[in-house]
């Protein structure tokens, strides 16, 4: 008898672990699920911007908006990065600088509008208009590419 409780209680732990890592399991495809359909959405919205500039700007004004929601906004990093790109691209052209502004702002909007708080589902689209951002400048430094 003491025999079956002791290995009763060698495997209530196992059960147990069992039961965690069916939860973690659960929890990853979640959040697999949750990042797919961030960047689905994000890819989904790029492909109506007439431009890589106006995507990039937009897409930097998603990032400081989220940023500035969940470190506070006195956080003007992306913002930081968006004069950057101004000098770079528009320096002497207010149409082009009036044009990356206006789409900074749409894509600052657009998070404002989505994400009253900062939550878990910011990180998932922080995550997916961060590859967004790479992609695209990426795309604007191939010098191999089409010009807009």
């Amino acid at each position: 008898m003491r025999l079956w409780l002791a290995i009763i209680l060698l495997l209530l732990p196992l059960a147990a672990l069992a039961q965690d890592s069916a939860i973690d399991d659960a929890r990853r495809e979640a959040a697999m699920k949750a990042r797919e359909e961030a960047e689905l959405r994000v890819e989904a919205d790029m492909v109506k911007m007439t431009s890589l500039s106006e995507a990039l700007a937009k897409n930097l004004g998603q990032m400081h908006y989220l940023r500035t929601l969940c470190f506070g906004a006195g956080d003007q990093q992306w913002r930081e990065y968006m004069a950057g790109m101004l000098e770079i691209e528009a320096a002497s052209d207010t149409a082009l600088q009036r044009d990356l502004t206006r789409a900074f702002n749409a894509g600052y909007y657009q998070e404002e509008e989505r994400h009253p708080n900062c939550n878990q589902s910011v990180s998932v689209d922080v995550a997916a208009l961060a590859e967004n951002g790479r992609s695209i400048a990426r795309m604007l430094g191939d010098p191999y590419r089409e010009t807009e």
